[in-house]
């Protein structure tokens, strides 16, 4: 274990707020990469269930057979050890099954977001410099120009029984991982470099915190690092990973159907889609949720009002963590675990991690009193590929211990020490947001609003909640907000698009000349000016024009903003999936009927929803709120119960 320095260097005091910074050492034991540990799993359990995702299933001998067809693909491709290999795929047992083959052939995995525009891809591309991609049926075309190879992650049975090229390749727990890309303050892509060490660290934590084999519901996508706890703290455990498809992870009904058909024990998604899954769990019935046992939150400030409602639905069967990390930690690196309501904080350090709260010189700061959150210990990533003066300023020797080469990462986020002994958070120190659990960098968004034609001047800022971001820009030739939106939307990940851009012809400023960030903060809040005559029509009615004022009233509640075309698109007006949650809630309140996000997803415009509601909704989709309808959930049924059985799904009916 790394032990604290008894003499200061540098004049910094060598006294911390007691061992609170530490978190419980990990086993003095050397380090597995996460690879060989999941291979180990099927060597002595080749039949136990690794992956499911809708009527599919593998076998953890199933789940290392298709990686090795996989891997053997790529070597033949040129991939080596220490390459980068790009994975654009949606979610599914295929794409599991190719992540573990970039790993087992000695490459890092850079996970690409099919939702990003074509030029963000080709930025990212660039910056990894990989050798090769994976791909599925409906990913490959945007790859095709790139003139790299392209493998599927849905290699056919026997396309090659992986003997021509050796599949497991030593790796060192100094080689790479994964790369996985955060925004820059410029607003180009900016790659995180994890090795297998801080991979296996990070594990071995999560699997000390969380003991046992669970079945964990993975609703992140291989682009956000939290599914790095669900993969390979599952699959290393011989648990069973349940992976949610983007249309699941847009419903919450149908999230809260997965846990229950699959008798999930964990979870871990960002608090905002986690309350959506309560409302959804309160009108299908608590029971529904029976079967879990943990519930993580993390990527987004937990509010208390979120924690009193988990154990009012759960009756205290279910535990609720809060976890925190960034990136550059690998994935986390507090958690505060409830067992009751308590005040929310982010905790005490995972096992093998270490927490400073400093000030601006390096200096811990008493406890009560708040600083700089710099974290520590077995997990802090390598730096920023290709970017040493970012990993530079990022990324510094730790003055606390007197271990070489221990670094530690600063984060950004101020925080302060309750006499607990736990973390409470307390915010940015700088422009640095997180929006819908995305890491984004407000100068990023800002840089790429000025270089669109005619703005002169940009500024973002997050609204309440930080679940969405308002631009505001001055630009002399006024141009449409709508049509500003729509550029950036072809260069950035929709995550960076504003919700709304807002045209001002001057900024108001403080005193001594800056922008008033707090000023522009307040107008977001505040939204659009409300239409009262849009809001006349009661709920419940069956008059068109009135059925169309309600409609467009619940869009200008949802979206903020007071003018709502019929013929336009949701989200090219600034929506996003957690905002059709909010949408539906609110057509409801409105109208006085409940239409199913499926139906909401497939309706995406004022005049297709007044025409469902005017029709009498759409019983297909209503009826597809549990999954991909209820002939496809009985379906997939059957396929379990048959493959458990050792039937086929025409005999386990």
């Amino acid at each position: 274990m790394t032990t604290l320095s008894m003499a200061p260097r540098s004049g910094t005091p060598a006294d911390l707020p007691g061992p609170a910074h530490l978190g419980h050492p990990l086993p003095d034991r050397p380090l597995t990469p996460v690879p060989d540990l999941v291979t180990a799993v099927a060597a002595r359990a080749p039949s136990r269930p690794a992956v499911r995702c809708g009527a599919d299933e593998m076998t953890y001998a199933e789940l290392v057979a298709a990686s090795s067809r996989i891997a053997a693909t790529l070597t033949r491709a040129g991939v080596r050890r220490g390459d980068r290999v790009a994975v654009l795929a949606d979610a599914s047992t295929a794409t599991v099954a190719a992540v573990l083959a970039v790993l087992r052939c000695g490459a890092a995995y850079v996970p690409l977001d099919p939702g990003q525009p074509d030029q963000r891809l080709a930025e990212i591309l660039a910056d990894a410099q990989v050798t090769a991609a994976l791909v599925d049926e409906d990913t490959r075309a945007r790859l095709t120009g790139t003139g790299l190879p392209l493998v599927s992650t849905a290699l056919p049975e026997g396309a090659t029984d992986g003997a021509e090229t050796p599949v497991d390749v030593p790796v060192l727990l100094t080689d790479p991982a994964y790369l996985i890309y955060t925004s820059g303050s410029t607003g180009e892509p900016k790659g995180v470099v994890v090795e297998h060490g801080q991979l296996a660290a990070s594990t071995r934590a999560r699997r000390l915190v969380y003991p046992g084999e669970p079945t964990f519901l993975l609703v992140s996508p291989l682009s956000f690092d939290s599914s790095v706890a669900g993969l390979w703290g599952t699959l290393t455990a011989g648990g069973c990973l349940i992976v949610a498809t983007g249309a699941q992870v847009r419903d919450p009904e149908q999230l809260v159907t997965l846990i229950d058909d699959h008798r999930a024990t964990h979870l871990l998604c960002i608090p905002s889609l986690y309350s959506y899954l309560l409302d959804a769990a309160a009108r299908a019935g608590a029971d529904r949720l029976g079967s879990l046992r943990t519930a993580i939150v993390a990527g987004e400030a937990l509010p208390q009002e979120l924690v009193e409602r988990h154990f009012a639905a759960t009756a205290g069967r279910c535990e609720l963590v809060n976890e925190y990390g960034p990136t550059e930690a690998t994935v986390w690196s507090t958690y505060h675990r409830f067992t009751a309501p308590a005040p929310v904080t982010i905790g005490r350090p995972i096992p093998g991690a270490r927490a400073y709260v400093l000030d601006e010189r390096l200096r811990p700061v008493p406890v009560g009193e708040p600083g700089e959150l710099y974290v520590a210990g077995a997990g802090v990533a390598r730096g920023y590929h290709g970017r040493p003066d970012a990993t530079a300023r990022a990324f510094r020797d730790d003055p606390f211990v007197t271990t070489p080469g221990e670094r530690m990462y600063r984060t950004g986020d101020l925080c302060r020490w309750t006499r607990a002994g736990t973390l409470e958070f307390l915010g940015r120190r700088d422009h640095q947001v997180k929006v819908r659990g995305h890491r984004i960098e407000l100068a990023a968004v800002e840089a790429k609003l000025c270089a669109l034609p005619g703005v002169r001047e940009a500024v973002a800022v997050p609204t309440a909640g930080d679940t969405e971001l308002v631009g505001f820009v001055l630009a002399p030739c006024e141009p449409a907000p709508d049509a500003l939106r729509r550029q950036l939307a072809d260069r950035v990940p929709a995550v960076m698009v504003p919700s709304r851009i807002v045209v001002l012809d001057r900024f108001p400023r403080t005193p001594n000349g800056k922008t008033d960030r707090d000023a522009l903060r307040g107008l977001a809040d505040a939204g659009p000016p409300a239409d009262d005559a849009v809001a006349s029509a009661g709920p419940g009615t069956t008059d068109p024009a009135g059925l169309a004022a309600q409609v467009s009233a619940a869009w200008t509640e949802v979206l903020q903003r007071d003018d709502v075309p019929d013929d336009v698109n949701f989200f090219d007006l600034g929506g996003h999936s957690l905002a059709m949650f909010r949408l539906r809630e609110t057509l409801e309140r409105r109208t006085g009927r409940r239409l199913s996000v499926v139906a909401l997803f497939q309706h995406t415009t004022v005049a297709a929803q007044v025409a469902l509601l005017r029709d009498g909704g759409d019983p297909d989709a209503a009826d597809a709120d549990d999954g991909d309808g209820r002939a496809a959930r009985a379906q997939r049924a059957r396929a379990l119960r048959a493959r458990r059985a050792g039937l086929t799904p025409q005999e386990a009916l």
